[in-house]
């Protein structure tokens, strides 16, 4: 049992409710060993009730304790065969030791017996027999289906203490908890598993995703005692994280003198963490622990692991909402029975796609902590699936985090004997009994009739095509999306206007529509009327467009002539087989020579407005002409009206293909 028990097990708050009888009832022998047990001295407490037994303490306490001691601390053989001296007993045992004790022996790979000792659980308890669930041949199928998606990378960083834990930081870091340097100065050890003491620390990804160039945290987070599981805002600027009720210089304490766990937040001030605040309750309390905080992919909720109203002392996933500022809200809720079981639920860790990431030893696996990926589905509820070999083994693993973009990651195991971090590269992609991904959807129709073989081409924000489709007879299409990500959908087909769409960021079984009507390539509609265009048109008449103002004797565009422009730029991003001449012309008041160049600065003022909104610099050109083409009489010493002057201060935009 290494550190990440400490963070998950929440032993923290397990008092003596665990107990099958009063303290005051307690035989006198036990008192030490109880003692012990209740400061969480596992490695202690587990010596004195094994020394209690051989002296003929054959009580459904000691064992109970006993199996708790040994499966705090990961020891699930040591559990089991404790819990079994008991099962049979006269005296009450509660359910859920029954659930402990299948668990025990499923960390043990006894999937038979853990079957039925499940299946007494449900009947003791009177909840829904799921024990078919916990059938060896039937849990290692499910396995097998995610089995074999994962390469592995050793990580350099990895001490022979305590590392685990790593939390995605900036662009190229990650933060990490490891207990290396109280390790090996201090050597300030904690009684529940006689191991150091943690801080946080940062690391470089390496290209191929390995870690290096370790950095203790700098700032106020690191403590004399526990800080681990930290969780950081895509901005770098606030961090979430795990300590020991610690704050001012001291460790906190109930009235019984226990510590619990607790989530502070954090900010960054100038590359130091500063301002380091306890979270307000719903979070934290002083009677119960609360960790391991987990942003969503938008960054509007929290989730976390506690062990409130937990009587059997294990941990629940729980999700609150933030407000602005990520101040924490009232809306506190705990996950379904999907996802929440008797065991442990912990490390909750949410990708940019929305997959709820977690680590349970209450859902059947491979043994100890495995790691697994739940969505919701239409009707709201969690399905949850085993992340399958490679991640799980048979030992503790946990602590997963995933960049959906490059498909690697991290997570924590204890397989090797030690709490290390793993690397990874996720070859496909986690499999659900549905589609996840959000829906676009529509119809295209061309006077009302629909459209066949529209091409449509998805784009990412980097301008990466990621998906195609074409519509049918019936001009429908269908386009699967990403979760939360940015999309861009062009329309296409030969001889017609090209349509683009923006599509903003999706939910994970979202369904978007985008129907419209087409029109061909050398078609525009203009107030509700279809006109045809042709090369040499200038589109000044058939877009109906406003004069081109510019400032006075200037060549910056004004304000309101620029929605007049978006009409040409709209038109050529959906025809990209046009070119434009932009012309400029003035009156024949003033100079000759400074109305031409007057004239070529605003030709060019307008191109460049036009190539700065997306449009390639080979299809629009532009040229002045002063007032050497005027429209009417008006030339120079001519008395016109100001109206009449106005006809010659004009801009053309004539069509080339």
């Amino acid at each position: 049992m290494n550190y990440k028990k400490l963070q998950i097990a929440f032993i923290f708050l397990v008092t003596c409710l665990l107990s099958m009888t009063s303290a005051n009832a307690q035989d006198k022998k036990l008192e030490k060993a109880n003692e012990a047990f209740d400061k969480f001295a596992f490695v202690e407490a587990a010596k004195l009730y094994t020394r209690e037994i051989e002296k003929g303490n054959n009580s459904v306490e000691a064992y109970t304790k006993l199996g708790d001691c040994h499966y705090y601390n990961g020891d699930y053989a040591a559990a089991a065969a404790a819990y079994s001296k008991i099962m049979n007993s006269s005296n009450i045992v509660t359910p859920e030791y029954y659930f402990r004790y299948a668990q025990a022996l499923n960390n043990s790979q006894n999937y038979a017996q853990s079957e039925a000792v499940m299946k007494t659980y449900y009947a003791k308890s009177g909840q829904k027999d799921a024990s078919q669930n916990w059938n060896g041949t039937k849990l290692l199928s499910e396995i097998n289906k995610q089995s074999g998606r994962y390469s592995l990378k050793p990580v350099e960083i990895n001490t022979p203490f305590s590392d685990f834990g790593t939390a995605f930081y900036e662009n190229d870091k990650v933060m990490y908890a490891s207990a290396k340097d109280t390790g090996v100065i201090v050597k300030r050890k904690h009684s529940w598993n006689e191991k150091s003491f943690l801080k946080l620390y940062t690391a470089d990804i390496a290209v191929d995703g390995g870690l290096q160039n370790p950095v203790l945290v700098k700032g106020d987070v690191n403590t004399r005692y526990h800080q681990s599981s930290p969780a950081i805002t895509k901005d770098g600027k606030t961090m979430f994280f795990t300590r020991n009720n610690f704050i001012d210089g001291k460790l906190g304490t109930d009235k019984k003198g226990t510590t619990y766990l607790k989530i502070y937040r954090a900010e960054n001030v100038k590359g130091e963490w500063k301002n380091v605040k306890e979270l307000p309750y719903p979070i934290n309390s002083d009677g119960f622990s609360s960790a391991h905080p987990a942003l969503s992919s938008d960054e509007t909720e929290l989730y976390f692991a506690s062990d409130r109203n937990n009587k059997f002392g294990n941990s629940d996933l729980y999700v609150v909402s933030l407000k602005k500022g990520y101040n924490v809200s009232n809306d506190l809720t705990k996950l379904g029975d999907e996802i929440n079981t008797p065991g442990r639920e912990t490390y909750p860790f949410v990708d940019s796609s929305g997959i709820l990431y977690f680590s349970s030893d209450g859902h059947p696996g491979l043994g100890g902590l495995d790691v697994y990926a739940a969505i919701k589905d239409e009707t709201g509820k969690y399905h949850v699936v085993n992340l399958g070999d490679g991640v799980n083994t048979s030992s503790d693993d946990f602590a997963y985090a995933v960049q959906s973009k490059t498909k690697k990651g991290y997570f924590s195991s204890n397989r090797s004997g030690n709490d290390d971090i793993y690397g990874f590269t996720e070859n496909r992609p986690v499999s659900f009994d549905f589609e996840i991904r959000p829906l676009v959807f529509g119809t295209i129709t061309e006077s009302g009739k629909p459209v066949q073989d529209f091409n449509v081409q998805l784009f990412n924000s980097d301008k990466e095509v990621i998906g195609t489709a074409k519509t049918d007879s019936e001009g429908k299409y269908t386009m699967l999306l990403d979760p939360y990500q940015d999309t861009k959908l062009l329309f296409s087909k030969p001889k017609y206007a090209e349509k683009t769409v923006f599509v903003e960021q999706l939910k994970p079984l979202e369904k978007k529509e985008v129907s419209f009507e087409i029109v061909k390539e050398m078609e525009v509609v203009v107030d509700g009327n279809l006109v045809t265009i042709q090369e040499g048109d200038d589109l000044t008449d058939k877009l109906k467009l406003k004069p081109i103002y510019f400032d006075f004797n200037g060549y910056n565009i004004r304000q309101s002539s620029k929605k007049e422009l978006e009409k040409v730029i709209s038109l050529m991003k959906d025809r990209p087989h046009i070119s434009i001449q932009v012309n400029s012309y003035t009156d024949s008041r003033g100079r000759d020579e400074f109305n031409m160049k007057l004239s070529k600065n605003r030709a060019k003022s307008t191109v460049d407005y036009i190539i700065k909104a997306g449009i390639a610099k080979g299809r629009i050109s532009g040229e002045g002409y002063g007032e050497t083409q005027l429209l009417n009489h008006c030339s120079n010493g001519v008395k016109c009206t100001e109206q009449e002057h106005e006809l010659n201060r004009r801009s053309e935009f004539i069509i080339h293909l």
